[in-house]
């Protein structure tokens, strides 16, 4: 699977290290991200200032930057967590789960970071891995009880 399609498509299956991999390349791409644009606001300030008074303020510089990354990040965050439900065989709707405060962020946590897929293909996809310790069916196609 490329990086952009983990990052960008929910549809199939990811194992749980390329979980790990993505969240920590979207942590790294968004801290990147959140740098470079305060280092251009700084740059700016005296040109956004001229157009409100309240722009060029620093309180609000903060605010403006997330709310150009509050969007993409969600979006490749959502792929990533829908991508490994589809591995613990269970549907993209648990995402949902994590908007349960406190019990839910930690049983997403347990389900999609530490816990391994399952083992062949399901209704998602085949499994992520391929490896001599994962059987899998024949062709890696889905059976028809799955699909």
């Amino acid at each position: 699977m490329r990086f952009t399609d983990a990052l960008l498509n929910p549809n199939g299956r990811l194992s749980r290290g390329g979980f790990w991999m993505g969240s920590l390349a979207l942590a790294a791409m968004t801290g990147l991200s959140i740098y470079g644009l305060q280092a251009l606001t700084d740059e700016l300030t005296p040109q956004i200032s001229a157009y409100g008074p309240g722009l060029g303020d620093s309180s609000v510089r903060p605010l403006l930057i997330g709310l150009v990354l509050a969007i993409p990040v969600a979006w490749m965050s959502f792929c990533l967590l829908v991508k490994r439900w589809h591995d613990r065989g269970r549907s993209g709707w648990w995402v949902v789960v994590g908007l349960v405060p406190v019990i839910g962020n930690l049983w997403a946590l347990v389900e999609c970071a530490l816990l391994p897929g399952s083992i062949s293909g399901n209704k998602y996809g085949p499994a992520p891995l391929k490896g001599p310790a994962v059987r899998h069916w024949d062709g890696d196609e889905i059976p028809e009880d799955m699909a």
